[in-house]
């Protein structure tokens, strides 16, 4: 269910773009990455990425659950960006996009950029 949860929201890119405030001629790549393993770089796979014009990557987690998401998805995160070889310059933006919510504890950090709730998209 999950893959089918990221297709979704592949397939429904500008209205995400929309949500996240990314103007789509600012937009230069989008959609999931996969960073294969090297000799001295760890592999990493991102749900879904933009980059844009402005040397900005939003790195998007994209979780679909039955629950509320815990703050164990910021864990996840971490670990990807740090894995992901980005260019010198970059700035990275952890986005999360999920359904079914999440708990208040992962908010009270306030480590994403943006947290979506595509339950909104799909009612809408």
């Amino acid at each position: 269910m999950g893959l089918q949860f990221e297709n979704l929201v592949s397939h429904n890119r500008k209205t995400l773009w929309k949500m996240i405030g990314i103007p789509p001629e600012e937009i230069v790549m989008d959609g999931p990455f996969f960073q294969n393993p090297a000799v001295r770089q760890a592999g990493c796979q991102v749900d879904y990425m933009v980059q844009t014009r402005f040397n900005t990557l939003y790195v998007c987690e994209v979780k679909f659950s039955k629950n509320p998401i815990s703050p164990r998805v910021i864990e996840e995160l971490e670990e990807k960006i740090k894995r992901l070889k980005a260019p010198k310059r970059f700035s990275i933006r952890p986005v999360l996009i999920h359904v079914n919510g999440v708990e208040d504890s992962v908010l009270d950090q306030g480590y994403f950029d943006k947290v979506i709730d595509f339950g909104e998209l799909l009612a809408g």
